[in-house]
């Protein structure tokens, strides 16, 4: 469970929010108030960065502390050719929205779309529309169901 103070533990997830102008915009500050709300342990950390470092940022993400990260649209096409496994979705669009660290491979991913295709149906959809087109994957751990 995150702590009253916002500090983060050895064993909170961490996901950086990779946008040139990303600490303005209020991504990072909804979801991590939806998982202080739920108790999840985790945070995301809004990085700007600009064009001429997204490689070198992205390329030494397989060496952080961060489980993930989520990229902003302008440079979705640039980390494509980074990653190190692309899920179909991501391979058939030529995008990444979400990149995923596992064990020091970088896995991208396109997540908007399925967000989307999922929630669209449920009758709470239009309560919290942004954040569900946002991010299934930080949807899923804000109630709880991805550990």
């Amino acid at each position: 469970m995150m702590n009253n103070d916002n500090s983060i533990t050895a064993e909170s997830k961490l996901f950086g929010f990779i946008a040139e102008v990303a600490h303005s915009n209020r991504f990072s500050s909804m979801v991590n108030k939806l998982f202080k709300e739920n108790g999840t342990n985790a945070m995301v950390i809004p990085m700007n960065i600009r064009p001429d470092d997204v490689v070198f940022t992205i390329s030494q993400m397989r060496h952080s502390k961060l489980n993930g990260a989520v990229i902003g649209s302008e440079y979705q096409e640039e980390v494509l050719s980074l990653m190190d496994t692309l899920s179909s979705e991501a391979n058939e669009a030529g995008l990444v929205d979400f990149i995923r660290i596992d064990n020091g491979s970088l896995l991208g991913d396109l997540i908007m779309p399925k967000a989307l295709d999922t929630y669209a149906e449920s009758e709470d959809f239009k309560d919290d529309i942004a954040l569900r087109s946002l991010c299934h994957y930080f949807y899923d751990l804000i109630r709880g169901e991805r550990k």
